[in-house]
């Protein structure tokens, strides 16, 4: 898993301060791939004992392994101005190689045994996302697509346990997303979120997590637009992988 993964996977096992680490850090890779363990227990105001007890939470061997795995991340993810196109397929080829490597089985298991399957999405490009979803599964299984304020609250309170939502948001961390899935948490309704590549509120709450390798503008082109298409490459995928799952399921109980 990458580093964003890990924290949203282990989050609810860190203790109170080791989650502020966990917030401190992902707006501070930059600085953690650089410094020394003293310096950033200093600049994080925690000690060195607790960063290397958090870094082993995360199933890692210590602060060298966690910044070691930050600084290569960090290379990876450096906007290659002169080619934009170059960087858009690179993250697209990116984004389907850990695709393949995630087993998603568990997934499928709680779309196939849900009862109703809803899909949120919280802005216009989350919304046409979640559109995309409903049509392309029909075949498979029937969704139900809401989005607005109004629907936001709808969704609070029509959903029960023998149900799924899955949320796509960019960021997850508006405050509409995560008021749903602490609302959706506390009525045991199992939950997926889809979000971009980062730790963030909406993934720590949802039982299931899905990324997208998001590209945005880089910053001589004067455009704030981020790349939607992953979304769609991503429910391709999700789909096509669970029409594989229902033939091996028929296979395996005939």
């Amino acid at each position: 898993m990458r580093i964003d993964e890990l924290l949203n996977y282990y989050y609810d096992k860190l203790s109170d301060n080791e989650k502020y680490v966990c917030h401190y850090l992902t707006g501070h890779y930059e600085e953690c791939s650089k410094k020394t363990i003293e310096e950033f227990a200093h600049d994080c105001n925690v000690s060195k004992t607790l960063l290397i007890r958090f870094a082993k939470k995360l199933g890692l061997s210590g602060y060298s392994e966690l910044k070691a795995r930050i600084r290569i991340e960090q290379k990876e993810k450096e906007p290659n101005v002169e080619g934009l196109l170059q960087a858009m397929t690179d993250s697209y080829h990116k984004m389907m190689n850990d695709l393949v490597k995630k087993n998603l089985t568990n997934l499928f298991s709680k779309i196939f045994l849900a009862n109703r399957v809803f899909v949120y999405g919280s802005g216009s490009s989350q919304a046409r996302a979640a559109i995309e979803m409903k049509r392309i599964f029909l075949p498979a299984k029937e969704m139900i697509q809401l989005h607005g304020h109004d629907q936001f609250f709808t969704l609070k309170k029509i959903t029960k346990p023998e149900d799924l939502v899955v949320i796509i948001s960019l960021s997850g961390e508006s405050n509409m997303v995560i008021e749903l899935a602490k609302a959706l948490k506390i009525s045991h309704v199992p939950t997926v979120s889809i979000t971009r590549l980062k730790s963030n509120t909406l993934a720590s709450l949802c039982g299931e997590n899905l990324y997208i390798n998001s590209v945005q503008m880089p910053i001589k082109y004067n455009i704030e637009y981020e790349i939607s298409t992953p979304y769609f490459i991503l429910i391709e995928y999700l789909y096509l992988s669970y029409q594989n799952y229902l033939t091996e399921k028929k296979i395996n109980e005939s």
